[in-house]
């Protein structure tokens, strides 16, 4: 396993004098909340006993509880994929929060899809609804629960349960509720981290078969494809033409959590936009409701035809669009792990999050190595704090993802775009 290809840019460092985490400032009484709960969770560690990993025969039924976000489930897409290898015949659902429904229904190998209702989802849930969430994962008679998520109330809901097999995410103790315990305390990409746990979990499992190279994977399906061919079509992408290059301008907005510093500046995305087009490629905008004034701010700077797809389309109906297109370009959001799963070569823009945990997935001798560029600062406060277990950090006031200039996103796009779909070798500088 292995982070992907990352260019970096120079710039001048911003003036970084404080932490913010989740897009607010740390407060001390959050910073007191947060070690209560992970000296309480270290405690009950020493009363939950650890397992090892089951043998493949008690395995008939597995459940994977990744309540969100919507591209953390696209991330976790290796991780079940393995587990499908590793119990074939085994029954397995994927257990997520309302929220992540539109990924999880694109998720590939699963046999049931589990709604947890707002279980999971940050901001949105707590102990009052753990009761349920336990009786929904009892209701299914689980053997082996993986747990794809750093909550202790979503890893103590498979032990209220009673799964007897249950493998999951320690970081800083409170995986506690896990008889197999991965540790996070080291720097990686999330979905190997994933990786990690379901390897755990299948370790008793493997015979002479050849594991598949990781990867990302979604399926729009065939109404969203024909839905992703209308629109298409309709902005005029289908005839004869240049290669076209999606940009998605927008994202940063989770549940729990809106970090708008994880936006690259509209007026940049209109200039690369300009170039591509005055180069001879076609562009296309894409992003939901929420991106709209982005999107206009992208349009109006660039000062030159781009095609609007934005606004409609769902989910599925964006991932197929994406898979349509030569190049995409975006932030650190759910369509960047969405083109990577379409095949669609791309290039990302980091800020305040870390390529190294979240950009373009791409393991050497995987199918989309070389398809993938994430661009970041040396200087960037992603790429200056030293590791810790917790929520996203980033610098006061942080506009790291300021010192990525256009022509470094423009450069990056039209290597892949001159590359094709073939291998690329794209060094940093």
């Amino acid at each position: 396993m292995a982070a992907p290809f990352t260019v970096h840019v120079r710039g001048s460092a911003p003036n970084c004098r404080a932490n913010i985490v989740n897009g607010s400032p740390r407060r001390s009484g959050a910073a007191w909340r947060t070690k209560l709960i992970s000296a309480g969770s270290r405690l009950a560690a020493t009363v939950v006993p650890g397992h090892g990993a089951p043998p493949a025969s008690a395995i008939r039924r597995l459940v994977v509880i990744k309540p969100a976000s919507l591209g953390d489930v696209i991330l976790a897409t290796p991780a079940i994929s393995l587990l499908r290898v590793a119990f074939p015949t085994a029954h397995l659902s994927l257990a997520v929060g309302q929220w992540s429904l539109p990924a999880a229904r694109g998720v590939l190998g699963i046999d049931r899809l589990v709604d947890l209702g707002n279980f999971g989802t940050p901001g949105r849930f707590g102990v009052r609804d753990l009761p349920e969430a336990a009786r929904i994962l009892r209701d299914g008679s689980y053997d082996l629960a993986v747990v794809l998520d750093r909550s202790p109330l979503v890893a103590v809901a498979a032990l209220i349960a009673a799964v007897p097999w249950r493998a999951g995410i320690d970081s800083a103790g409170r995986g506690f509720a896990h008889g197999m315990r991965v540790p996070w305390v080291r720097r990686c990409h999330e979905a190997d981290l994933y990786l990690r746990v379901a390897s755990e979990a299948t370790a008793t499992a493997w015979n002479t078969d050849p594991i598949p190279p990781p990867k990302l994977a979604f399926d729009p399906g065939p109404v969203a494809a024909a839905q992703a061919d209308l629109l298409w079509e309709a902005a005029g992408l289908g005839g004869p033409g240049g290669p076209v290059v999606v940009i998605h301008p927008g994202g940063g907005a989770n549940p729990g959590m809106t970090l708008n510093a994880k936006r690259w500046p509209a007026e940049r995305f209109g200039d690369v936009a300009r170039s591509l087009v005055y180069s001879g490629y076609r562009v296309a905008l894409v992003g939901d409701r929420t991106d709209a004034v982005v999107v206009d701010a992208v349009r109006e700077s660039a000062r030159v035809p781009l095609a609007d797809l934005s606004g409609g389309p769902d989910l599925a109906t964006l991932a197929a669009i994406i898979g349509r297109a030569d190049a995409y370009l975006g932030n650190d959001s759910v369509p960047l792990h969405l083109a990577v799963a379409m095949g669609t070569p791309a290039v990302a823009l980091y800020g305040p999050t870390d390529p190294r945990a979240f950009g373009p997935y791409a393991p050497p001798g995987g199918p989309y190595f070389g398809r993938g560029v994430a661009i970041v600062s040396p200087d960037a406060c992603s790429q200056t704090r030293s590791f810790r277990p917790g929520p996203i950090e980033a610098c006061a006031g942080c506009r790291c993802i300021d010192l990525i200039a256009p022509s470094d996103a423009l450069r990056a796009v039209m290597g892949l775009l001159e590359a094709g779909r073939d291998r690329l070798e794209y060094s940093p500088r």
